[in-house]
């Protein structure tokens, strides 16, 4: 690997753990950061992490060390770990907003190990002990991960790495393989049909919560329980069987008991998967899809080629697989975030912010954008367009060439 390609991936791969080493020791054990190059160093027990955008200004955080131009976001005392699901997607939403602004960040994970912070410490490139730093800087230790996780996976490296494992399956194959057993009759009854016939029978009970609408709620219960993207003749239909209409009024706190939608749709069961899938990308519970893929433009439809999932402004996008993050934006996609695998890409527009820069890595839950209305929208969704990594694909986002799928055939594919 070059060296300058090598620089350019550390210091977008600049998240790193601290474990056991002394406060009064960093000042040492932290890099020395050249030019206007800033680092960041994470006590994890503080309250403003778990804020939403608690850190839009990076200049108001404390120096910690003048030497080297690190800066220190200090823990509380008595500081608890949230329960709450949304408060740790701000957790991570904050951290990637981070990364945007520091050369290095460092996170000082505890002495044990501790499972509120396993995503934490899994986002981390590695996790550095006292015993890993004698002698050694951190930014070469760092240059040596990053080397490590880019040697090429041929087939020879692949075969020498891994053949422990082959002769340690040949060794124990022999105990695995079964003998024919007797046949017999299970005493068991088959119930699959009585589950399915009584798990279809009961109803939606949600609390309705501010800033939700009966709208989005009968959009969201047609879309999950038959696949279908609904019509407003559809809404009000649905609404009208459980005697509610769009002008009904419900408060914040009520507790609403609808009847499982009953539109037709013979392919439900097939969808299903890959609707649950697309809507799940949402941190939103009410999130549903307003238009699916269309190839072709007829007098009826337009050419669409991915699938909207309608969801609040600001509601965070998260990432279905580990990957590497690549921008663009233009007049009609708005800004956009790709994230991208070995084959696959999934590309997300109409942002209204992101949280990763070109090349940096991404892991699987974390959240990589927010839903907004940049380019050409009629209101708050993500457009979620699917693709094949190919070097001849017809399209380009940063260094990757994809060929467009429908988004619903390659999650089957996947």
């Amino acid at each position: 690997m070059r060296k300058a390609t090598l620089e350019t991936i550390l210091d977008k791969a600049c998240f790193f753990g601290l474990r056991k080493i002394e406060k009064n020791l960093l000042t040492q054990v932290l890099p020395e950061l050249q030019g206007d190059k800033k680092g960041l160093l994470i006590e994890l027990g503080n309250n403003e992490l778990f804020a939403r955008n608690a850190f839009s200004d990076v200049s108001a955080i404390p120096d910690f060390s003048e030497k080297n131009s690190w800066k220190i976001i200090q823990g509380n005392p008595d500081f608890e770990y949230p329960k709450e699901k949304e408060k740790w997607v701000d957790c991570y939403a904050n951290i990637s907003m981070l990364k945007r602004s520091f050369a290095r960040i460092a996170v000082m994970l505890p002495e044990e190990k501790n499972e509120n912070l396993e995503g934490i410490e899994k986002s981390c490139i590695a996790v550095f002990g006292e015993k890993d730093l004698h002698g050694t800087e951190i930014d070469n230790l760092l240059r040596l991960k990053i080397a490590e996780l880019n040697i090429p996976q041929t087939p020879l490296f692949l075969s020498a790495k891994y053949s422990w494992i082959f002769t340690l399956l040949l060794c124990i194959l022999p105990f695995f393989i079964a003998s024919n057993q007797d046949k017999h009759i299970s005493n068991l009854r088959n119930i699959s049909n009585d589950v399915q016939k009584y798990s279809e029978k009961s109803d939606i009970v949600h609390v309705f919560k501010e800033g939700e609408s009966l709208n989005q709620i009968a959009r969201f219960a047609i879309g999950k329980y038959n696949s279908l993207v609904s019509t407003e003749t559809m809404v009000k239909k649905y609404l009208k069987d459980n005697e509610l209409s769009l002008e009904s009024k419900i408060k914040a706190g009520d507790t609403l008991r609808l009847k499982l939608p009953t539109f037709n749709n013979p392919r439900h069961k097939s969808m299903q998967p890959a609707w649950n899938f697309f809507t799940g990308l949402l941190n939103d519970s009410l999130a549903y899809i307003t238009e699916l893929y269309n190839a072709n433009q007829t007098a009826n439809s337009r050419r669409h080629d991915g699938v909207d999932i309608g969801g609040r402004k600001g509601t965070r996008i998260l990432a279905p697989f580990s990957g590497t993050a690549w921008t663009m934006e233009d007049e009609r996609g708005g800004l956009m975030i790709a994230l991208a695998r070995e084959k696959d890409v999934l590309i997300f527009m109409h942002c209204d912010q992101r949280f990763y820069l070109s090349g940096q890595a991404v892991m699987e839950g974390d959240p990589i954008a927010s839903v907004g209305t940049s380019g050409h929208t009629t209101g708050p969704h993500v457009h979620v367009a699917a693709g094949k990594i190919t070097p001849n694909g017809e399209r380009s986002i940063g260094a990757v060439r994809y060929k467009v799928l429908d988004p619903f055939e390659w999650y089957k594919e996947i």
